[in-house]
């Protein structure tokens, strides 16, 4: 697994735009603060990941991790098979410089597959799309909100052809494990294990997952790499990449590469 802790994506401006302006607004509310139990040091980090953006064009930090990572997988592709499920703001114009872009959006109201606009309404838990269809798929901030989010993983995996990448960013918190708010019982019913909570208004759909450490141990022997911006400053701004295997014998990744890194830049 190939560590990136120090990546600097504002290094040279905007990585979408180049701008060099970056606005700073506050986007955690004091109830997600409270619910999230989120200290004031995590809250303003959270704060700078969601509510930093380019004065120009308005990408927050979170999607310009993003755009780094996929930029640094895949620097001049042309003609790739993209998958952009959920459709991340702003992502949209550049992942279309890369190739063929399917982009995806829920409604649970519509039949999967069903178009809603340009878009295509798809379940990340049980996509419609056929097996090997895909070169790079993307999510962000999706995985929180699936009660099974490593069948959602496994789904998106099936869409990649072999030695694909799926490049996802999730809200996680590295001083804490992983907590579960919601929970599907056998029989559909969905009981509520603490109170509902929403990252954003209460349209939104409610968290099921409040991540913590142990997610990239559970994931090691999926994710190739991990993307930070600076990790001693600000955790909470990276991207995560698992590759289909190509073969079958990849070793897999020792999770003890996913603790406190041991050099400072």
């Amino acid at each position: 697994m190939k560590r990136r802790p120090f990546c600097r994506i504002d290094r040279d401006g905007c990585i979408a735009c180049g701008g060099r302006v970056f606005e700073r607004r506050s986007v955690i509310s004091d109830a997600l603060a409270s619910a999230w139990g989120l200290s004031a040091r995590e809250r303003a980090e959270f704060d700078e990941r969601e509510g930093q953006a380019c004065a120009a064009c308005q990408m927050s930090k979170r999607v310009r991790m993003l755009l780094w990572s996929i930029r640094k997988l895949f620097p001049s592709a042309s003609s790739l098979r993209v998958l952009h499920c959920n459709q991340v703001n702003g992502l949209s114009p550049w992942l279309r410089t890369l190739g063929q872009v399917t982009e995806t959006c829920y409604r649970p109201e519509l039949a999967l597959g069903a178009k809603a606009g340009e878009l295509v309404n798809e379940d990340i838990c049980q996509l419609s799309f056929g097996s090997h269809s895909f070169d790079l798929a993307i999510h962000s901030e999706t995985l929180e909100h699936v009660f099974d989010f490593n069948q959602a993983l496994r789904e998106v995996e099936r869409v990649l052809r072999p030695g694909g990448v799926q490049v996802y960013t999730v809200p996680l918190l590295h001083g804490r494990a992983t907590r579960q708010r919601m929970e599907r019982e056998a029989d559909g019913r969905v009981l509520q294990l603490l109170a509902r909570s929403f990252h954003g208004s209460e349209g939104e759909f409610p968290v099921v997952w409040e991540f913590g450490h142990d997610f990239f141990a559970q994931r090691s022997t999926h994710i190739v790499e991990l993307h930070y911006d600076l990790y001693w400053r600000n955790r909470t701004v990276f991207s995560v990449v698992e590759r289909k295997k190509a073969v079958a014998d990849r070793e897999p990744v020792d999770s003890r590469v996913f603790s406190q890194p041991k050099e400072r830049e």
